[in-house]
């Protein structure tokens, strides 16, 4: 079959070039179902884009369904009385053809069934998952390119700075109406106050650390600005805005799905994008001591070998993540968390740390980090190696 053909290709060889859609196959396999069809999946890409992936130490297929319950039976046809011919485990992602209807299952009040193949070693095996065990995903390819481009148009030949207030270091924000966070969400905290005139009386939002900003023109104490993350025109203290490492010419991007937890990295070259890697990506959770991954538009402002985290009531050293990616207040890319196993005295400095961890199942599930963006280990190496301090931005959409 010539999906199986192309999927083994995808996880097994280390440059694969295309330049039409990534999983056609599935589509045209879903629409030979002999059941009632209610949706196809697939991931197009968009005519001006190239695959040249670079990175393929897993299979990552580009539309599946994530199992969302505590496992679930893959049955021959889609009718709860059939043979079960596979399972699939918690939070696994198992390729996606179609939506189908099938047989009603009273206990779970549906008739809805996924069409899947799951992998089985060089093989795949066809069948369908009862539609409330999972949710399907997709890689937004064309999305993806479409941010990319319009942050290259407006970045490329004009002045290019980003917010710097990482940490609070050049002064924390004022208060938006006594409170410590604006309209729109953003908090005050690793921010600066976007004003709508030259003036420290007028009003403002905050502007997130990271955020990429286009200078319009210099005042006395401020810089005239405006960003793709909102519309409009605004006035930002100079302190806040940082020319260092600014990009002229934006040749990479690392776009970030936070509905589908999954990323598209993309670089352009001889007038031409190319997608260099698509993979799995957990971000940030909105629950106590954790905070969502904010959309926008962000600089990538520094790499560092080892991410250090805190506890989050001692705050003490808990743990590194490696490979890390920095671009927006304690916001990274990096790899695999690895908690410390502390062998000396809480206080005392931590001088070793246990190795690196390469997987976690719960990569490309559900947002559950602090901010950052998890990807497995070799992933994050792979971007930390590529990245280019300069040139490259991160993007997160929805």
């Amino acid at each position: 079959m010539q999906k199986k053909a192309l999927f083994l290709a995808l996880s097994l060889v280390g440059v694969l070039v295309l330049t039409t859609v990534l999983d056609v196959p599935q589509t045209a396999a879903a629409e030979t179902t002999p059941y009632e069809i209610v949706e196809t999946y697939a991931a197009p890409l968009p005519e001006n884009l190239t695959v040249t992936l670079q990175y393929t130490t897993y299979f990552i297929p580009t539309s599946y369904i994530l199992i969302t319950a505590g496992g679930a039976n893959i049955r021959s046809t889609p009718d709860a009385s059939a043979p079960i011919v596979a399972q699939a485990a918690p939070f696994e992602k198992v390729p996606v053809q179609a939506l189908v209807r099938g047989s009603y299952v009273a206990n779970h009040r549906t008739d809805l069934w996924y069409e899947v193949e799951k992998p089985a070693g060089e093989h795949f095996i066809h069948g369908y998952v009862l539609a409330t065990l999972g949710t399907a995903r997709t890689f937004q390819f064309e999305k993806m390119l479409a941010v990319a481009q319009a942050l290259k148009a407006e970045v490329d030949g004009l002045t290019t700075a980003y917010i710097s207030n990482y940490k609070n270091w050049n002064g924390l924000a004022p208060l938006y109406q006594g409170q410590a966070i604006d309209p729109y969400g953003v908090k005050r905290s690793q921010s600066a106050p976007a004003y709508l005139s030259a003036s420290t009386t007028a009003d403002f939002r905050y502007i997130a650390d990271g955020t990429l900003v286009t200078i319009l023109e210099p005042t006395n104490s401020f810089y005239k600005v405006r960003t793709l993350n909102f519309p409009g025109d605004c006035y930002v203290p100079k302190r806040y805005v940082s020319l260092r490492n600014s990009i002229d010419q934006l040749l990479k991007v690392i776009v970030i799905d936070r509905k589908n937890q999954n990323e598209g990295i993309f670089e352009y070259s001889g007038g031409h994008w190319f997608l260099v890697s698509y993979s799995f990506a957990t971000t940030g959770e909105q629950a106590p001591y954790k905070e969502p991954t904010d959309l926008g538009y962000y600089m990538a402002i520094e790499k560092v070998d080892k991410f250090l985290y805190l506890d989050d009531k001692t705050r003490e050293i808990a743990g590194y993540a490696p490979y890390g990616i920095r671009f927006g207040g304690g916001a990274y890319i990096h790899g695999v968390p690895v908690d410390l196993q502390r062998t000396v005295p809480v206080g005392q400095r931590v001088t070793s740390f246990p190795p690196m961890v390469e997987y976690s199942a719960t990569i490309g599930t559900i947002p559950r980090s602090h901010k950052c963006v998890r990807n497995y280990t070799s992933h994050a190496k792979y971007l930390w190696d590529w990245s280019e301090i300069g040139k490259t931005a991160v993007i997160v959409i929805e």
